[in-house]
């Protein structure tokens, strides 16, 4: 199996499925995977393909629909596809009963609607392959697997994600785009966990952050007053800011007066 297809069918065992893979139709082609879950009253089988790459092509085609029609046709209706499937043995649900799963990568964000309805006027669920990937690294274990796929995964996950300066030269690598970084930083600060974390952040560090940002100076001050400050921290906060106020002017007048104090013969 390949790597994803490999993740996929791990992916459905943790969930309580038995799967079939590796399946062959008569003339060699993949017939994907099928994932059973026997039940007392409702009983759920899945045929599912796989097709996942860094770059998908889907997307860039014009004319979507056709395009969907022939990738189903290929992948669920194609009648050799079709035989393989009815030749399996000990079928828990008639054909018309399994339902079809199409595992895809790399949708744009702003297609994945569309193409998802496309593949459902085809009676085609989507399931992204990203939200499969995350499932199994989320659960994933410290116990040994024999298969290569998966102890990579646990070596990314224990070893590599567990170097804080690693991963963040991985996000300021060139192969992510300037918008992918934002929304893993907004993505980042809607934890609370996290957003604890900043009380060990320096002022050079913090100071940095409100400075690249695009806050306006109003907008930071109504923030400081409103979502910053409470009764006991407004008074200290003036009485500082006046401070640097006045010391600000008494350097501006210094400066001034020197200016004024400069010699004749300077100035001849």
């Amino acid at each position: 199996m390949t790597a994803e297809k490999e993740i996929v069918n791990f992916w459905y065992n943790r969930k309580g499925f038995f799967t079939i893979n590796n399946l062959k139709t008569s003339n060699n082609r993949d017939a994907g995977i099928i994932a059973l879950k026997p039940g007392k009253d409702n009983s759920e089988v899945f045929h599912v393909q796989v097709s996942c790459s860094i770059t998908n092509n889907i997307a860039e085609t014009k004319n979507l629909g056709v395009f969907i029609e022939k990738i189903a046709e290929e992948k669920f209706y194609n009648e050799a596809v079709s035989s393989t499937i009815k030749k399996l043995p000990n079928r828990i649900l008639l054909d018309s009963q399994i339902k079809k799963v199409i595992v895809l990568g790399s949708m744009p964000k702003s297609r994945k609607a569309e193409i998802s309805k496309e593949f459902l006027l085809q009676d085609v669920e989507v399931v992204e392959f990203e939200d499969i990937l995350y499932d199994v690294m989320k659960n994933l274990d410290t116990q040994y697997f024999k298969s290569d796929v998966m102890r990579t995964l646990q070596l990314v996950k224990y070893l590599l994600l567990n170097e804080p300066s690693k991963m963040a030269q991985i996000l300021s690598d060139d192969n992510f785009t300037s918008n992918s970084r934002k929304e893993f930083l907004s993505s980042i600060l809607e934890n609370d966990e996290i957003i604890k974390e900043f009380r060990k952040t320096n002022v050079e560090r913090l100071s940095a952050i409100i400075r690249n940002s695009s806050i306006k100076p109003s907008e930071l001050a109504q923030l400081i007053e409103n979502s910053v400050l409470n009764n006991r921290t407004r008074k200290p906060f003036i009485d500082s800011l006046m401070s640097q106020e006045s010391n600000r002017k008494s350097v501006n007048k210094t400066k001034r007066v020197r200016k004024k104090n400069i010699s004749l013969a300077k100035f001849l």
